[in-house]
């Protein structure tokens, strides 16, 4: 959700997860008012001292962008792009998110001290690619056995599976490549289209 109220509040508002709080933040002169679930509080976008934008991949066929904006005094605020509605629905809100995301960070690029990372923490990106390799050689080498010996059903089997399923580490690892980036220019990979 959206809305540019007649004050020039810019307000966004999404459900994470389908069994918990929902979140909602008012943007307006510079002051994020923001509710999750019963907490509730404000931060002067003088005062955010580190912003990232990350991607997840599709949970029910919707990718996932967030936004993670850290305070001076401790606060620590998570932004996405979806709303759970069922078990097995989501409502994507990507064109509200993408618009919410550019509104703060206009409100944010005159801070000096901010940190604006873009993907992953470095640590959690080099694993997570560590393990992605580690696994794609197990299934390479599952594969190659199978064509050895002739396994027709089971080399197919891994032929279709191993794309179909390496697909999105890939694209969540090229998505989430750590770095810095401007206020003024948003990582376009890590903003819905």
């Amino acid at each position: 959700m959206d809305d540019h109220a007649d004050d020039g509040a810019v307000t966004y508002a999404a459900k994470p997860k389908l069994v918990g709080p929902g979140s909602r933040f008012r943007l307006q002169d510079g002051v994020l008012d923001w509710t999750v679930g019963p907490r509730s509080g404000r931060l002067a976008l003088t005062d955010v001292v580190a912003v990232r934008l990350s991607y997840h991949p599709g949970q029910l066929a919707a990718p996932n962008y967030e936004m993670r904006l850290k305070g001076r005094n401790g606060e620590s605020l998570r932004v996405g792009s979806l709303s759970r509605t069922s078990v097995t629905n989501v409502e994507d809100n990507r064109v509200a998110f993408a618009g919410f995301v550019r509104a703060v960070h206009a409100g944010v690029a005159g801070n000096r001290e901010t940190d604006f990372a873009a993907g992953l923490p470095r640590w959690r990106w080099v694993l997570m690619a560590a393990l992605g390799f580690i696994t794609a050689l197990g299934l390479l080498a599952v594969l190659v056995s199978a064509l050895m010996q002739s396994e027709w059903p089971v080399a197919t089997l891994m032929a279709i599976l191993c794309p179909v399923l390496g697909w999105p580490l890939v694209e969540t690892l090229w998505r989430n490549v750590p770095g810095a980036y401007s206020p003024g220019a948003l990582p376009t990979r890590l903003m819905p289209a």
